[in-house]
């Protein structure tokens, strides 16, 4: 059996549309839930064209079961900062996130492969303008151990995870919204990272459509991600959270539908048997 946080799916969430906008009682704070249809300001503002952007990833002998030391630089026509490393294997069931030091434009980084087999690297930072940069590389671990990865497991700690909207469409926003527990009580204020609440990073099928993004609200314990899935399919979704001093990451699983097609003005449909 698959060991892993206990995250509780809400299929829907059904409220009126007046209660998902701030109230008249400004002393009652709410979550701002966005509009579906809202969704430039939620878009990961990553620069899809990356000329004068690569890196250069260099390693030894890699050993599944093993610490394997990676080094990299980053060529890049502006300056850059805030620099990260997602990792994710072929079936997206690994998930690991580092922030490198550099030391005199090298960076390096420790990984352990769980097990032998492909494995994705994203290269994300931010370029002097905000704008972010998403480079990947590809490595193959091909001797050590060979096992299924399973989730790690986190005592005595619970996340409940609820969509709004519960159908997700490509290029619409989805607002995911957690709840943590620990020994039956609400984690209301979890440790900061990056400033934010909880990060969220994402891989769509195929390890295409990948995705960055921080918390922007947290009401009494209700810590929201606003994002947007740019491809149909499924997507596989790692939230970060630190407590105690600790990182717990919370896998949650999203089938994300084409965007419907809407109908023109003017459009009139017939009936075909009809002869008038």
């Amino acid at each position: 059996m698959r060991k892993k946080i206990v995250i509780l799916f809400l299929s829907l969430f059904i409220t009126v549309p007046s209660l998902l906008y701030a109230q008249l009682d400004l002393e009652q704070e709410v979550l701002i839930i966005p509009d579906t249809h809202d969704a430039e300001p939620y878009k990961w503002n990553k620069k899809w064209f990356t000329w004068g952007y690569n890196v250069r990833l260099e390693h030894g002998t890699l050993i599944a079961g093993s610490d394997s030391e990676f080094t990299f630089s980053i060529k890049a026509k502006t300056a850059i900062r805030d620099v990260n490393v997602f990792i994710t294997d072929e079936n997206i069931n690994v998930f690991k996130h580092i922030r490198p030091q550099s030391d005199n434009g090298k960076y390096k980084i420790i990984f352990n492969a769980p097990s032998q087999g492909q494995y994705r690297f994203e290269f994300v930072f931010q370029t002097d303008k905000g704008e972010w940069i998403d480079l990947s590389e590809s490595i193959s671990v091909n001797d050590g151990v060979k096992k299924d990865v399973l989730p790690e497991q986190y005592k005595n700690y619970s996340v409940n995870v609820k969509l709004v909207p519960d159908k997700v469409y490509a290029k619409h926003v989805v607002t995911l919204i957690y709840e943590i527990s620990h020994n039956g009580e609400p984690v209301k204020s979890p440790d900061k990272m990056d400033g934010a609440d909880m990060l969220t990073a994402s891989w769509g099928e195929s390890h295409t459509d990948f995705i960055y993004a921080r918390s922007r609200q947290n009401v009494n314990g209700q810590i929201a991600a606003s994002i947007v899935f740019m491809k149909p399919g499924k997507h596989r979704v790692f939230s970060e959270f630190s407590h105690n001093g600790t990182v717990k990451v919370v896998e949650t699983d999203i089938d994300v539908l084409e965007e419907p097609r809407q109908r023109e003005p003017g459009f009139l449909f017939r009936d075909q048997n009809s002869f008038n």
